[in-house]
């Protein structure tokens, strides 16, 4: 959906979590750590020069997007719905996303507020764990349905925005 609409604009890169552990033992077939995945991403990012560079994700990519936004250079935006901010990591520095957020990157995050029970990866504690930052933006939604804004064009005015502006609406 959104590749035939930024197709000319810019480049998608998609990566999975087959380790499905949120990227922690990096990306199957090109890295195998936390610190590798950043030295491939900015490797990819500066050979290619980008005016804007944008991270989201789905799944651990939420985390994922959190923590390469953080670590990696010259990211503009990250925007991550209902992420985990605190994972399980063999590297303590990693396991809460506190610790290494920047002050140069713009975090948006949409929160769910219906989700109530603490214990749920996805409650709105995760959100709130990374608040204490100036560059990081809460957006707080009360029964966040990605597929619903996906075909809304939600995410679609997003992006638009960010890549016209620089920030989310």
């Amino acid at each position: 959906y959104l590749s035939s609409i930024y197709t000319n604009q810019c480049d998608l890169l998609f990566y999975v979590d087959y380790h499905q552990c949120s990227y922690q033992k990096g990306i199957k077939g090109i890295t195998n750590s936390v610190n590798e995945t950043v030295t491939y991403l900015n490797n990819k990012i500066n050979k290619a020069n980008y005016n804007k560079v944008i991270f989201m994700g789905t799944s651990a990519g939420w985390y994922a997007a959190i923590l390469f936004g953080s670590l990696c250079e010259n990211i503009h935006n990250v925007v991550s719905f209902i992420p985990q901010t605190i994972v399980y990591s063999q590297n303590p520095h990693h396991a809460n996303l506190k610790h290494i957020i920047n002050n140069n990157t713009l975090y948006t995050l949409y929160g769910d507020t219906s989700i109530t029970e603490l214990s749920d990866a996805h409650h709105i504690r995760h959100c709130e764990n990374i608040n204490n930052h100036a560059n990081v933006t809460i957006i707080k939604i009360h029964g966040c349905d990605l597929k619903q804004m996906r075909d809304n064009g939600t995410i679609k005015n997003i992006l638009d925005n960010i890549m016209t502006t620089g920030v989310v609406p």
